[in-house]
């Protein structure tokens, strides 16, 4: 019963956390004050896409180039206020499995572990695409992932935060070049990394089999 409490304390305290004390940082830092009378909804929107120079007979008539830096088109940033303040809406956990490129039993393994950490049902992922140098081909379930909202992913950050990182040895964190500049970020763990999650520690999942 106490571990249950201090769990659910947690995971609170890193909501109220986020709600007393870094929403209104990340507002103080990032507010785009406009004077009274403007119109937030209109803005001056520039074309992100480029147009050719005409320098070649085969730029007529072409589409437009990509943005600089990149092919992806990047979110519009809008004014940031009271009511736009970046926030935690999801988390993802998501693992390939390379042993169902074999047998697909690997993947109950790979869910029943993913499904103790999140607490969801995990779905199954499959390819779209044939790489013959890995054996793969289309269509052919390989992963697995759970996708958390609302409470649940405060509470599975909590878990990550204070009871596996802090046991992971020399662990430098997510690297600054992991998100892309759209909200989200991504990094993972090793094997033996994931066994420090208490619903997986002392248990009789075998991680390393379906690895």
């Amino acid at each position: 019963m106490s571990l249950i409490l201090t769990a659910a304390y947690t995971f609170l305290g890193l909501e109220d956390h986020y709600h007393n004390t870094i929403a209104p940082d990340l507002l103080t830092l990032t507010y785009t004050h406009l004077p009274p009378g403007v119109e937030r909804t209109k803005r001056d929107i520039k074309q992100r896409l480029r147009e050719w120079d005409d320098s070649s007979p085969y730029h007529k008539n072409r589409p437009l180039r990509g943005p600089r830096g990149g092919d992806t088109l990047r979110l519009l940033n809008k004014p940031r206020t009271f009511r736009n303040v970046p926030s935690l809406t999801g988390v993802t956990v998501h693992t390939m499995v390379k042993g169902a490129l074999q047998d697909t039993g690997y993947l109950a393994v790979a869910g029943m572990a993913v499904q103790s950490i999140t607490g969801v049902r995990t779905t199954v992922c499959y390819s779209k695409k044939s790489v013959a140098p890995f054996d793969l081909r289309a269509k052919r379930a390989i992963a697995v992932k759970a996708h958390l909202k609302g409470q649940l992913s405060y509470r599975f950050l909590a878990n990550l935060i204070d009871v596996v990182m802090p046991r992971i040895k020399e662990y430098r964190g997510a690297k600054g070049t992991s998100g892309d500049s759209s909200g989200n970020i991504t990094f993972g763990f090793t094997p033996e990394q994931v066994t420090l999650f208490p619903e997986i520690e002392g248990s009789e999942l075998n991680i390393k089999s379906w690895q």
